[in-house]
């Protein structure tokens, strides 16, 4: 059970259902994929709560009691040897432990990817090394890895989150390799998840890949203001405290809808006021970007000057349409269209710019916001 935070507007993760705002939708088609069989991908633009969206149906996937779930996260791995580690690390975590020991079940498991676990002996905690030592044992570790959870009793949800991060492995076949485990389990249900918009779709829509037409997209969007307004002001009004739903909508235009940005904002008024003000959003806003200085001014010296010259460009002039339009040129001093075309496009790679709805954004809302000051 976790203890309740200090401050209703939790930041970092999932903290239960009660400081969880709204998406019923989205649980709801979430679990009409998982019911009738179809594994899905989650993709979203960052910060928009994709992970806390996970762990909350996770949650309720549980209380079903119909199901166990898996949560492996890819982001910190280079290889398919260690996405083998992350998800055979979750899956020690979720089964492992047992109060006799470690099961005869683990024992076979980790028998057969030649995996051995160890104790540090400064911190107690586990160890997991796995010892796929030739091309080719991959294939024999995932089949393994497959084998054990699809003899649990219960229905298996696994969510590959950072997706994407496989498509960068050394291993060119990594995609193959792990669409080839997907189709050999065909009861075990995948959510793959990404913050890369882009990669993940081009992953799943493009026929030339493995994984073309396998899963179900599905596009997280922000959540409406008219559900953040009741859950924020609820919040405050149950500690005493009063914020008005017209400066909710200035909070939730600022940061563009983006989930992590109204929780930052919301955190700080909070922990600060007991009647906000407007002038207190803005002392917080102003103090938020402050903070994230030392960060943000390393990016002139990550871009070329004109890569620089138009992202700033495109935070001031938010929202834009037309980023060769020559009146915008103009304005910024961008110089000719075929470089600043050069220069987007190194920025969309990068998804530091993004295209949404037609309007050119800078990813980052923060950053976006900082960049508009200069």
């Amino acid at each position: 059970m976790m203890k309740s935070p200090g401050n209703p507007f939790v930041l970092n993760t999932y903290h239960g259902k009660k400081y969880f705002c709204d998406r019923e939708n989205d649980i709801e088609v979430l679990r009409n994929h998982i019911d009738n069989d179809r594994n899905v991908v989650l993709f979203a633009w960052r910060r928009l709560g994709k992970s806390a969206l996970i762990q909350r149906f996770f949650e309720e996937l549980e209380d079903s009691g119909e199901f166990e779930t898996l949560y492996v996260d890819l982001l910190a791995t280079h290889s398919i040897e260690e996405a083998i580690k992350a998800i055979t690390t979750v899956t020690y975590d979720k089964y492992g432990k047992t109060h006799s020991g470690f099961s005869a079940t683990m024992q076979k498991l980790f028998s057969a990817l030649g995996a051995t676990i160890s104790f540090n002996p400064l911190s107690g905690i586990p160890e997991l090394s796995i010892g796929i030592k030739q091309p080719g044992m991959e294939d024999h570790s995932l089949n393994a890895l497959g084998v054990f959870l699809q003899e649990r009793k219960k229905r298996i949800v696994i969510t590959i989150d950072e997706f994407q991060q496989i498509s960068h492995y050394a291993e060119k076949n990594a995609e193959a390799v792990f669409r080839t485990w997907v189709q050999l389990f065909p009861d075990i249900r995948f959510i793959f998840s990404g913050s890369h918009r882009t990669m993940m779709v081009e992953m799943f829509a493009e026929n030339s890949r493995p994984f073309y037409q396998s899963a179900q997209l599905m596009s997280l969007l922000p959540i409406a203001l008219e559900k953040y307004t009741p859950f924020i002001q609820g919040h405050f009004e149950d500690n005493g405290k009063t914020i008005s739903a017209e400066l909710i909508e200035k909070i939730y235009a600022w940061a563009r809808g983006q989930t992590y940005t109204i929780q930052l904002i919301c955190n700080y008024l909070f922990a600060q006021f007991n009647h906000v003000e407007e002038e207190d959003f803005h002392k917080i806003c102003s103090d938020i970007l402050e903070q994230h200085q030392a960060i943000f001014a390393n990016f002139p010296k990550m871009l070329t000057r004109t890569q620089w010259n138009v992202f700033k460009a495109i935070a001031k002039e938010e929202p834009l349409f037309s980023p060769l339009n020559k009146d915008f040129l103009t304005k910024h001093r961008l110089g000719a269209a075929s470089s600043v075309s050069t220069a987007l496009k190194a920025l969309q790679k990068q998804e530091l710019v993004v295209v949404d709805e037609g309007v050119y954004l800078v990813h980052e809302v923060l950053l976006a916001r900082w960049m508009a000051r200069l």
